[in-house]
């Protein structure tokens, strides 16, 4: 009686060590050359490899819109605490930014773990998790079990941000402490596939030492949880404001990022249809925050809508969000000093209108003398400049002459060569 029940004790014992970890194996890189290559030149089936999921949506508005799912609870292997897990990212022609995730452990449930999260340039499959070289760590999460033990999978949990651009593929590392990782496959088959329209998952391995020669490998072992992604829009504007400036209006914008952007059309409407007033170009595909501005001149008194049409490389857009101003009517009649005085060989004259006038404006020398008609047209009410320039005349002292109906006002300029 005392030996079988230390014969069924022992069986106990036994299952309970594979439940929680794998048994030492190691697969030598042949081996894994050989998968990879299988993996490339299979034509992939639900039978076997590749899953192929709808795109699913939960609120395109919101972070984590999108969800690829992988392999559905219970997992049935796993590794301890210190194991990390790796798999490859691929994104589809948009490009996609990860942004959470939930994945399978030993942890019971309820209870809490951290997953230190990797990534490099390229595949993390067939050897890179046996090095650190290339590898950048992104930091550590807290993640908790969710309300099945080891069964179950994590509550949804958010990862460091993972921008992947059109077609890039990154390896991805997950280096699991307090708990370990847990994950399906026993065997060495060709790695499991998992993709949408926007995203592909290739998984994958587990290690026992990551980024060192020794301890052990296995594979394949693939994901048990889900990837939360956005797909990444093409300008994303910080901001988007208008300034007035008399008769001007100054439009800027910045953008955190660009992906394939060709420019933004300028678009203005008072009454009707938006119409086209200018064009600024972009910066193609950038991660870096940049600043524009627009300046709409000489815009008459009333009120006004613009907006941006982002236009990509492809010819595709999209619109920015609207702005309205005010463009008010001076209630004087007044002639500004010139700017810059003394000035060299060109200057700018400001002037305002309180109606609508028959404008004259011209300049004088010392004796009296014109030297120039720079307007002599009627002009609506609100502010105007003009620009003249001095290049064929000599240095000297010079007075303009605004004249609108009764209204004069006169002021000394200095032209110095």
């Amino acid at each position: 009686m005392r030996l079988i029940c230390t014969a069924l004790l022992s069986l106990l014992l036994a299952y309970g060590i594979m439940f929680a970890q794998e048994a030492i194996v190691t697969i030598d890189s042949d081996v894994y050359d050989s998968m990879l290559d299988q993996e490339l030149s299979n034509t992939f089936n639900n039978g076997g490899l590749l899953i192929q999921e709808p795109t699913q949506t939960i609120n395109g508005n919101e972070s984590g819109s999108h969800i690829l799912i992988a392999n559905p609870p219970p997992a049935n292997n796993g590794g301890s605490p210190g194991w990390a897990i790796f798999q490859d990212l691929i994104a589809g022609p948009g490009g996609v930014t990860i942004t959470g995730m939930t994945t399978a452990s030993t942890a019971l449930a309820g209870a809490g773990f951290t997953i230190e999260f990797f990534t490099r340039s390229g595949t993390a499959l067939g050897g890179p998790g046996s090095d650190p070289a290339g590898w950048t760590s992104l930091g550590t999460v807290p993640v908790t079990q969710g309300v099945v033990g080891p069964d179950g999978v994590s509550e949804l949990f958010a990862t460091p941000v993972i921008s992947l651009n059109p077609g890039d593929t990154v390896g991805l590392a997950m280096l699991f402490t307090v708990a370990g990782p847990r994950y399906f496959g026993q065997g060495a088959p060709p790695f499991q596939v998992f993709a949408d329209t926007n995203l592909t998952l290739i998984t994958g391995e587990g290690r026992s030492i990551p980024f060192t020669s020794g301890g052990s490998v296995f594979a394949s072992r693939g994901l048990v949880g889900e990837i939360h992604y956005d797909e990444p829009v093409p300008v994303e504007f910080i901001s988007f404001a208008a300034s007035v400036n008399d008769n001007d209006v100054t439009l800027n914008w910045e953008t955190a990022t660009e992906i394939n952007n060709s420019g933004f059309q300028v678009e203005k409407k008072s009454d009707g249809e938006y119409e086209a007033i200018g064009f600024v170009p972009g910066f193609g595909t950038t991660t870096e925050p940049l600043s524009y501005s627009f300046t709409d001149a000489g815009v008459q008194s009333g009120y006004y809508t613009y907006r941006l049409k982002q236009i990509d490389l492809d010819g595709t857009f999209e619109y920015s969000d609207e702005i309205q101003v005010e463009v008010t009517i001076p209630d004087v009649f007044a002639l500004e000093q010139n700017y810059p005085n003394p000035f060299n060989p060109s200057t700018r004259i400001d002037f305002s209108l309180a109606v609508d006038s028959k404008v004259s404006l011209k300049v004088f020398d010392v004796l009296g003398q014109e030297v120039a008609t720079l307007i002599n047209s009627d002009l609506v009410a609100g502010s105007h400049n003009v620009e003249f320039s001095a290049a064929n005349i000599n240095s000297g002292v010079y007075f303009y002459i605004l004249q609108t109906g009764n209204n004069v006002e006169t002021k000394k300029m200095v032209l110095l060569r």
